[in-house]
């Protein structure tokens, strides 16, 4: 049963590991003393890595769901912004929830909420640091078909735990697994992570594996890697998601597609690095 309870601070409201409540009393004036370093800073998040006395910790406070778009993606990201409920709050209960369900995810420590003049949300979610190496950096590092296949089947039996305990990740990448020396899988970037949809879940469970296939380094991505993973995944999913031929056919094609979609989108943004300065101007120094 979860301990965590209610949080106040300024106009901040949220939820709070019971143990953090004295030294977050103040939250504004703990992130002033506390900048840490810049992981990710964006306009609709800044993310950032502290120490403290307890261990380190992961920062982040989300201005708003889009990036960049069209005018009307951007008006209707805003909306959902303004008038869905705090995504750091959501993440902070799901991740609570997986943990205590026996799935490895960074431990949530604060979310909170807080709105200006205007209305418009600010949140900040605060987890601890997961110290392991990701799935991608360590298939990124390695030459040996043993250990690649090793790295492989954790992440198969890692995900298809997730999937067995009612989880669907929202970006099954493998940068956003890490694997523990006892060879347990961690989750990261739970932000869109929530419970297996009551229809679909086949196609759910399956969107998740062919994102974490096709996001594989690319000298990983071959039918033998792609087979070792799903007779794995199959095995341990067997119980609660039969995966039948009619499966891996679909499989099949949707991983061809995304693969195409993908390199698709590399050549693109290769083409654009390497396109010529248009206004003939040299650039500056």
């Amino acid at each position: 049963m979860s301990s965590n309870q209610p949080y106040r601070s300024g106009n901040w409201r949220g939820i709070i590991d019971p143990q953090w409540q004295e030294a977050l009393s103040d939250l504004d004036r703990w992130l002033r003393d506390h900048p840490g370093v810049n992981v990710v800073d964006k306009k609709s998040r800044a993310v950032s890595r502290v120490e403290t006395p307890d261990g380190a910790v992961y920062v982040k406070i989300i201005h708003r769901l889009q990036e960049r778009g069209s005018a009307l993606k951007m008006f209707v990201s805003g909306i959902k912004w303004v008038l869905r409920p705090s995504r750091a709050i959501a993440t902070f209960r799901i991740t609570d929830t997986m943990l205590e369900k026996g799935i490895g995810c960074p431990k949530p420590i604060l979310a909170a909420r807080r709105r200006n003049a205007r209305g418009w949300p600010e949140d900040v979610f605060i987890c601890s640091e997961v110290p392991y190496p990701s799935i991608f950096s360590l298939l990124d590092d390695t030459d040996e078909a043993s250990a690649r296949d090793s790295i492989i089947t954790s992440a198969a039996q890692g995900i298809a735990a997730l999937h067995n305990q009612g989880f669907i990740h929202g970006d099954c990448i493998p940068g956003n697994l890490c694997l523990a020396p006892d060879q347990s899988i961690f989750f990261l970037d739970n932000d869109r992570t929530g419970s297996m949809p009551p229809l679909g879940k086949r196609h759910a469970r399956l969107a998740n594996v062919v994102q974490f296939l096709t996001r594989l380094p690319l000298p990983t991505q071959q039918n033998e890697v792609f087979e070792l993973f799903l007779d794995s995944y199959s095995r341990d999913s067997a119980a609660t998601c039969p995966i039948d031929s009619g499966d891996m056919t679909k499989l099949a094609r949707k991983l061809q597609s995304r693969q195409v979609l993908l390199a698709e989108k590399r050549a693109r943004k290769a083409s654009a690095r390497h396109s010529p300065n248009p206004s003939g101007n040299k650039p500056p120094e």
